[in-house]
Parts: C-alpha cells; structure tokens; sequence
C-alpha cells in the first residue's frame, strides 16, 4: 500500500470558552420540587473514595481551583440542603494553588493549519521537593481528610504496600501519608470513622491506561487491563469495608472511554480529510491483522496524543506506507476497541453486584455522556453541553477528565440515582452556574 496525501491539519478553529463563575450550594431552578429531604439516607458525614475523577483532577493536572469544583465538593453542598455536615478536602493552599500545574488555554487557532497554544509551565506548583526515583513530591496534607480521591490509582493498587512510597510511588497518595507503608485500602479504612455515606468512583484507570497507550500494555501493568479477577478481588474488599454497619452509599460506573475527545477528536478529522482526498485509510500497526500492519478505518481511533506530531509524521511519509505505519501508541484500532469494552463491561458488571449486595446505589455515568455526546448534545436552563473538544464544555483541556461544567453535570446524575434509591430529594445544581473551558489571559 503506497499513496500521497495532502493535509491541513487544523485541531478547531471555531472555539467557544465558557467563562461562567462557579458556585456552591446553588438549586437548579428545573429541579423536582418539594421539600429537600434526606429520605432513608444520612449525609451527616460523607466520604468519597476514587480516583482523579474524584479529586476533581482537570486540565492534565491537580490545582485548587479543580479541587474546589470536584463532584463530591458540589454533592456536599447539595447534601447540607438535608441536614449533610463539612466536608473537608485536601486543598492546596492558596500559595500553592497551581497544585501539580496543569495545561492553560492562552490562544485560539489562527487558521485551519495552527493548533491552539496552550501554557504547560509548571510554576508555582504544590511541591516540596524530589523522590530518589525523579518523582515530583507535593507538600503533605495528613490532616482529616473527607475527599480520598487519588489521580492515577487503579484498583489493582488498593492492597499494594508502598503505593505512596517516595521511592517512586504516586505521589498524589504519598502525599496524605506519615507512614508511606500504608495500603490505600487502609487508608480509606482510617477515613471512616464517623461516616454515614460514601461514593465509590473507582475502576477508570483500570481499563485507560490500556486505552491511552494505544493498548499496548501488558495485562495487570499500569499501561495494560487490570484482570477481571484482581479487579473481583479488590472491589469487594473495598465495598466490604465501605458497607460496614449497614453504612449507605453510591457506586458509580466506568464510562464509555471511547467516547471521550482523547479519542474523537484527531479520529474524526483525520478521517474527515482522508475521505475527503478518496484515500481509504492511513498505514497503521495493528497486531490483530496479517504481517502487524493494514489501513486505518472509521472503526480505530486516532488519539488526540497525535495531533502536535502529525504534520512532521506526513512530512516523514509516516502513515503512507505499509513499510512506514503510524505507531502502535498513537492508535486504538478496532480489536483494542473490543476487548477495551469488553473488559470495561465486565467491571461494570462487578461494580453493580458488589452495589446491589451492599445496598447502594449505582450510577451508570453513561447515561449523561451518552448525551452530551449525541448529535445534539444535552441541553439544561437553555445551555447546550457536548462532547466536542475545547467547545463542547463538558471535558477539560486534557480531553478525558471534566471541566466544573461537566462535574456538575455528573454530580446531578448521582443527585438522581440517589434520590431514587433513598427515596430522598436532595436538590440538583444549575449546571450554568459552573464554568467550562477557560481561556486564559
């Protein structure tokens, strides 16, 4: 296979910014009246274990203003409508507000052949020095802590010793630990005492490192799938010990990974140009066809890691050749996409049953990603929020976590599952009252 191409790569052109304010405790004027009441539930205490999508993580970073628009902060405002306390969470100080930096939105692309210029500095970060193994170490934070999100952990990580070690560890739980031997399961396990309800996001990370590296990791490896019985393992450890004394709760599901602009957006316009040129497909690795190489189709995906390298990958000839595919890491072809959500189904599957034994209820958060990422988006109070890059408002700049928009919007359907669960009537946010992809000065 040989063939010319001619491309003008532009990401966006056109580039809506929401430039709304955020604010706590709000009501959404739509939401379903009556008295705000707690039901069979009690928000006296609230925990929240999980991941980056937990802390509140955005923009490919951990900063205070993403902490303070995390979904169980907007939840915990919403609970104290029905008797819910404090909730305390893990900020960075103000001094220290840039967190462990994060990607900024300074400039618009000029033209259909410029990108958007973003400012990656890392300055003024939350950082107290550097781990034996080059591991950025954050200033500690080992007060009472009500938020126990940690970027980066898998469920595959929960019993593992030295998971916060300095020694190469992940320094976002290292960072809440004096005794860095100490599993997440038991520190979790510290943090619930008192507690009367808990949300449970965990399990993303087991299944995206696979999707982010162009599924080229190894089964159990942070860039591979978690196997389904480690996860079975470590789930019901988990939930055993979220469940004690009939302590009530929300579990929320793994997403449709897939559906994120990490995926769709180099995907749709490199097939866009493509198929506008009659070419029928890029050379790409793939290890399921004959030789490890065949031409792209609408059913791989392009990830977005792409984009700043392919106008020197068509100048190399990478792509236009059999003998000169694009790399393995830059796509996730077909079969990838299969066994991804293959694999993401089966942990949703244990997710639930572990939920229903324990009696909490379970989100399924592709309920609203569905439709933010449907043709005509999801429309609330008159706003349109979609999936599309930068202008969609839902995603943040890294294009697979949320901006405080999209944190609402799914703080709001956790609102409604548990509402149906606990028979209570715990007020929704206005999602407009949040903002969406900043553009910086």
């Amino acid at each position: 296979m040989h063939f010319t191409v001619r491309f003008r790569w532009g990401l966006l052109v056109t580039t809506l910014v929401g430039l709304v304010a955020c604010t706590n405790n709000d009501v959404d004027p739509n939401s379903p009246g009556g008295t705000p009441s707690k039901g069979d539930a009690d928000f006296t205490k609230y925990v929240a274990v999980g991941n980056s999508l937990t802390a509140g993580y955005a923009d490919a970073g951990l900063y205070r203003d993403s902490q303070l628009n995390s979904y169980p902060n907007i939840l915990s405002g919403q609970f104290r409508t029905v008797g819910g306390g404090d909730f305390i969470q893990p900020l960075f100080t103000e001094a220290q507000a840039n967190g462990s930096g994060y990607i900024r939105l300074i400039k618009l692309p000029a033209s259909a052949t410029s990108l958007p210029t973003f400012d990656t500095t890392r300055s003024q970060l939350g950082v107290r020095g550097i781990s034996t193994n080059n591991t950025v170490l954050y200033t500690k934070f080992t007060d009472a802590n009500q938020n126990l999100g940690v970027p980066g952990i898998r469920v595959a990580d929960l019993l593992i010793q030295g998971y916060g070690s300095t020694a190469g560890g992940n320094p976002y739980f290292e960072r809440f630990l004096t005794n860095q031997g100490l599993t997440y399961f038991q520190y979790v396990s510290d943090n619930l005492s008192g507690a009367t309800f808990y949300s449970c996001w965990l399990g993303n990370n087991d299944a995206l490192g696979y999707a982010i590296s162009g599924g080229t990791g190894e089964e159990n490896g942070v860039r591979g799938l978690t196997s389904t019985s480690l996860f079975t393992t470590n789930f019901t450890a988990v939930m055993n010990k979220l469940a004690e004394g009939n302590r009530k709760g929300v579990v929320i599901g793994i997403p449709n990974i897939v559906q994120t602009p990490y995926f769709t957006t180099a995907t749709a316009q490199i097939n866009g140009l493509l198929q506008a040129q009659g070419i029928p497909g890029l050379a790409i690795r793939s290890r399921s066809a004959p030789g490890g190489v065949r031409r792209s189709t609408t059913s791989d995906y392009f990830l977005l890691s792409i984009a700043p390298v392919l106008n020197s990958f068509i100048a190399r000839g990478i792509g236009l050749s059999t003998t000169n595919p694009v790399p393995d890491e830059y796509v996730l072809d077909a079969n990838e996409v299969q066994i991804l959500n293959t694999r993401i189904g089966e942990f949703n599957g244990v997710m639930k049953a572990q939920a229903d034994a324990k009696g909490a209820a379970f989100i399924d958060p592709n309920i609203v990603l569905n439709q933010v990422s449907s043709a005509t988006g999801l429309i609330q109070n008159g706003i349109t929020y979609k999936a599309d890059y930068l202008q969609g408002g839902v995603y943040s700049l890294d294009g697979i976590h949320l901006t405080p928009a999209g944190y609402a919007l799914m703080a709001n359907e956790i609102i409604k599952g548990i509402n149906t669960k606990y028979t209570a009537t715990v007020p929704q946010v206005n999602a407009g009252n949040y903002r969406r992809v900043l553009l910086q000065n």
